[in-house]
């Protein structure tokens, strides 16, 4: 059976109309993300809402329907309010020779390509480097990092939980300890940097898919931020905390930790996953006390992880 034209049209038009329904409906659920774990899984993907609406409002616009306009006009706005603040100029100091750079990197626990990940720290050339997935094969492959960063706290598993630091910088005092509920490891660490000390705390929570793990993930985010909340300033969190800037569980956490985000006037910057770019969100998170001005903040090259890199430059005042 042949479809006619007017067919076509009509399902393209319904199809149009549906689209923006349901980025509508996602746009503004998601809003209210503390009501279920499931909005919240879905109030990670702001810029790409965005983007849909906008297109779907240019296609209504140019059907002259007034009704999807207005709604479209909506969703943008609903979207821009958490998106835009995050692309707004703040001062930031140009990049100075003595900034210190700290590279974090997911280096996903079945990836075999570590010549990849020693080419990006070779080139990004930090002064700290975290890894998270860090696996005994891995900690061994990269046996030749030991000359450039003389000190590291290492715990490897075999499982996407193990942790790595690596410093120019000695390490006045390092520990990893076991967070609640899961056991996961979590670095503890100061690094002394010639008469100022830089505190560094680095988590991998569990990711919020099923209500264990979600669960899991927001007390070990709780926990997480009573730490930081205790420690000395200047601090630094670091690590993929499986969850993104939009999310009820990530502001109470930055509300009860007293830190600001590294990404603020840089842009999202997403970082996963990687094998569906359009997708892409930003879940590896850097966060900072206020004594710490961040000169820039980038994601680096594609290191055979379904994770970006992010390279993270901060200046201690």
């Amino acid at each position: 059976m042949s479809i006619g034209g007017r067919d076509w049209k009509a399902m393209w038009l319904g199809l149009l109309e549906a689209s923006l329904l349901v980025t509508a409906l996602f746009s503004f659920a998601t809003s209210f993300d503390e009501w279920h774990r499931l909005l919240e899984l879905f109030s990670h993907f702001r810029l790409q809402y965005l983007v849909i609406a906008a297109v779907l409002t240019c296609a209504f616009l140019f059907l002259r329907w007034p009704g999807y306009i207005l709604l479209g006009l909506a969703t943008i706005a609903v979207n821009a309010w958490h998106v835009v603040p995050w692309y707004l100029p703040v001062e930031h100091s140009p990049v100075a020779d003595s900034d210190i750079r700290i590279l974090h990197a997911n280096i996903l626990v079945s990836n075999d390509s570590s010549d990849r990940f020693f080419m990006a720290v070779t080139k990004a050339d930090p002064d700290i480097v975290v890894m998270q997935e860090a696996t005994p094969e891995w900690i061994s492959s990269l046996g030749s990092l030991d000359t450039i960063y003389p000190y590291k706290l290492v715990e490897p598993r075999n499982d996407p939980f193990g942790i790595a630091l690596y410093s120019k910088y000695p390490l006045e005092s390092s520990v990893v300890n076991a967070a609640e509920p899961f056991g996961f490891p979590q670095i503890i660490a100061t690094a002394a940097i010639g008469d100022k000390r830089l505190h560094i705390l680095s988590a991998h929570p569990a990711n919020p898919v099923g209500a264990s793990n979600a669960n899991g993930r927001n007390l070990q985010l709780d926990g997480l931020a009573e730490l930081a909340a205790r420690t000395p300033a200047p601090l630094v969190v670091i690590g993929d905390l499986n969850i993104t800037m939009w999310a009820h569980h990530y502001r109470l956490f930055e509300e009860k930790s007293r830190l600001k985000n590294a990404r603020l006037g840089f842009g999202i910057k997403p970082t996963w996953p990687l094998f569906m770019p359009f997708a892409m969100i930003p879940i590896d998170q850097c966060l900072v006390s206020d004594d710490i001005e961040v000169t820039d903040f980038t994601t680096g090259p594609n290191i055979g992880s379904d994770h970006l890199p992010i390279v993270v430059t901060l200046r201690l005042h």
